[in-house]
């Protein structure tokens, strides 16, 4: 037992004797009467806090939302992104939180601008990593709700990042603009929009070895002999070709002849009256990141359309300067590729690569290229 509080008891009961009744009655009920008031105050505060932890608002007042792509804050939001870069293509993931719009490119071609529906509370999350084949390089992810910015990140280097994640509520970025790479084309080089015929190479070129045929591209041409090896099939699989001659001009450089279908993930995007043209220019892109390092630069000197066996075609033809490894002599490749719609699903391709160490061959385009038929 404690006699601390025996000895306060006392005193209290001492300091009451003091004051006369009628005054003792009236705290009292004064007393009663804050109880009641405080009583009916607390009442309402504690069943809202409780419904609030139900609902999971916990009990705080809601905040206005302000939704900048909705006029009066309401229902889904139409945001667009765009993904840009200093090199031709990224991997490229983007999906929204309801699960409506979601996909996943290793190879998508920038710029890509895509507008996607995101649902009232939800959001957009984009991914975007520069290509591994490209050496090092610069990337961007912007979203935008109309014409106002409200996310955005960049990241550079070999594997350089950017991740995006744009809520339906997100407010625009003050002075923030999608940067200015329309073309994603690298600094120094050339596409061509319009018509330029293919040069006609001076010079005797190689011999002719023969003539193959390339059964699932149904595409029929010349093989060369001299310098050139026996053409032969090989794994689409792994080579990406179903045929190829080819023969090494140094120790770690060749000249290349192939032949295979178009990917399909190139004929998917390519659309229109220029779309055998855009086929083309895919082909080129991709083999150009394949094959070359950071410092290539690729400067289109012909595109014009062809006819072969009565079927559509386009020729492109690319000359690829490049800083080159120690102990290579070569400093630019002369590339062609001919894309050609043979009736099948996805259309078939002809490429050509002779480094300029062995221009003397490059009649051999030519060649090829005026022998190309479609079985």
């Amino acid at each position: 037992m404690s006699t601390q509080n025996d000895t306060a008891s006392s005193d209290m009961q001492r300091l009451l004797d003091r004051f006369p009744p009628v005054l003792q009655a009236a705290g009292g009920l004064l007393l009663v009467v804050q109880v009641l008031f405080g009583f009916v105050l607390a009442v309402p505060i504690a069943f809202g806090f409780l419904f609030g932890l139900l609902d999971g608002s916990g009990g705080a007042k809601p905040r206005p939302r302000s939704l900048a792509g909705s006029p009066h804050g309401e229902g889904p939001v139409m945001m667009t992104f765009v993904v840009t870069g200093d090199r031709h293509t990224a991997e490229v993931d983007f999906s929204t939180s309801d699960g409506g719009e979601k996909e996943s490119d290793e190879n998508a071609r920038l710029p890509l601008r895509r507008t996607v529906r995101v649902p009232e509370g939800g959001h957009l999350s984009v991914r975007v990593r520069n290509a591994w084949s490209n050496g090092p390089g610069k990337v961007t992810c912007t979203v935008l709700v109309g014409d106002r910015v409200v996310e955005q990140d960049s990241g550079f280097g070999d594997h350089g990042s950017a991740s995006c994640l744009a809520l339906s509520g997100s407010r625009p970025i003050a002075g923030a603009t999608v940067p200015p790479q329309g073309n994603g084309m690298l600094p120094g080089e050339v596409r061509l929009t319009r018509k330029v015929p293919v040069k006609r190479y001076k010079g005797r070129g190689s011999p002719v070895a023969g003539r193959v045929s390339d059964g699932d591209p149904r595409l029929s041409y010349l093989a060369l002999g001299g310098d050139w090896g026996r053409s032969r099939e090989v794994d689409p699989q792994i080579s990406g070709f179903t045929r190829r001659q080819g023969f090494e001009t140094e120790a770690d450089w060749e000249a290349v002849i192939a032949s295979g279908l178009v990917k399909s993930e190139f004929v998917r995007e390519a659309r229109g009256r220029n779309r055998l043209r855009s086929l083309a220019w895919a082909v080129q892109d991709y083999r150009q990141a394949l094959n070359f390092d950071e410092s290539a630069r690729g400067r289109d000197v012909a595109s014009q359309p062809i006819t072969v066996g009565g079927r559509r075609g386009w020729v492109i033809v690319r000359e690829i300067r490049f800083t080159p490894k120690k102990n290579v002599r070569a400093t630019m490749d002369l590339s062609v590729v001919a894309v050609v719609d043979t009736g099948r699903p996805r259309p078939s391709f002809l490429w050509m690569d002779i480094p300029n160490t062995h221009r003397h061959l490059w009649p051999d385009v030519n060649t090829v290229l005026d022998s190309l038929s479609v079985d």
